[in-house]
């Protein structure tokens, strides 16, 4: 048997292709290794998997990469910044990633990982997501899933409405025991909103750790207001009613960002900002172009506390930054 080295280049984001591979060439009897980076040990394994989540830590992965070369691993390369970039990875590496999704690692059964894919794909088609590209916009469907433990166990399906009724039932009889379960990836509010009291009696027999929904195009504004007033007739407060917010799409300005956010505050909901970057993207933060440097940073500082936002309004924030910085200075 081989020594195997499984390098999760995005630590410490959770890789579920990562523990999934360490499971899967222990059970075929392979000494394994798994590492955030080519450290001595990795260097002696006779092959390295890389598995790299987000294109920011591509620079990261090919300096690994050529390090294991240089010492004689045999490489394979994968993940969703795969996908992105393949091109920057041949350049830089010499090794042709693998692209998609990689069947070899899809249905490895275990009972000790923290995510679960129910199923793949997403029949939106939105110009700043990756899972077109990764997954592809028809649904699949999962019936051997396996079932996330831990302290907050995610589901992380891109878009579970979009799948079939019997799988979304499925779904809920297999998890329904499963606490602080964290559907991560959110319901979609367009679907949900089609019919809001079947999917309330069927997904609140799920412990929820929060109601997940996503506002990130203008067209999702009615949907999420009329997905807000229903849970609150449910008697769901702000603190689980979450809604990821698009910030710095370009094209957009920054008054409208600070809107987004004001206006999922008066909903009652919590927002949860998450910043635009290109799928391209080698750097972490993306300054869209317009917006002035440091001001998207400036407004995640408030939205992306819970305990800021709902303490003082933007404008109150705005106006205290100012004043301590002019403290500062004096």
């Amino acid at each position: 048997m081989s020594k195997i080295a499984v390098i999760n280049s995005s630590y410490p984001t959770y890789n579920l292709a990562a523990h999934k591979m360490l499971v899967k060439f222990k059970r075929e009897g392979h000494d394994v290794l798994f590492s955030p980076r080519a450290d001595m040990m990795a260097m002696q394994a006779d092959k390295a998997y890389l598995s790299v989540i987000f294109t920011y830590d591509l620079p990261k992965l090919y300096q690994d990469a050529n390090l294991l070369r240089q010492n004689g691993v045999e490489l394979e390369i994968g993940g969703p910044a795969a996908t992105a970039l393949p091109q920057y990875i041949v350049e830089n590496t010499g090794v042709t990633p693998h692209l998609g999704l990689d069947e070899r690692f899809e249905h490895v059964p275990g009972n000790k990982f923290f995510a679960t894919f129910t199923s793949r794909g997403c029949p939106r088609n939105c110009e700043f997501c990756l899972v077109p590209r990764l997954e592809g916009r028809k649904m699949i469907e999962y019936d051997d899933f396996s079932i996330p433990v831990g302290k907050n166990p995610y589901v992380c399906d891109n878009n579970i409405l979009a799948t079939s009724w019997a799988h979304q039932q499925l779904v809920v009889e297999k998890l329904k025991h499963v606490k602080n379960l964290d559907l991560n990836s959110g319901f979609d509010d367009r679907i949900f909103m089609k019919d809001p009291e079947k999917y309330w009696r069927l997904y609140s027999q799920l412990h929820l750790e929060a109601w997940r929904f996503a506002y990130d195009t203008p067209a999702q504004r009615e949907a999420i207001k009329e997905t807000a007033e229903f849970l609150h007739g449910k008697g769901v407060d702000y603190r689980r009613i979450i809604v990821f917010c698009l910030i710095g799409f370009p094209g957009t300005k920054f008054s409208e960002a600070v809107e987004k956010i004001e206006y999922l505050i008066g909903l009652g909901t919590s927002p949860y900002p998450m910043r635009y970057r290109p799928l391209d993207a080698l750097e972490r933060n993306f300054t869209p172009p317009g917006w002035a440097e440091g001001e998207i940073e400036k407004l995640f500082a408030w939205a992306g506390v819970p305990f800021v936002w709902r303490s003082c309004s933007w404008e109150d924030f705005k106006w205290k930054g100012e004043l301590s910085k002019r403290k500062l200075w004096v």
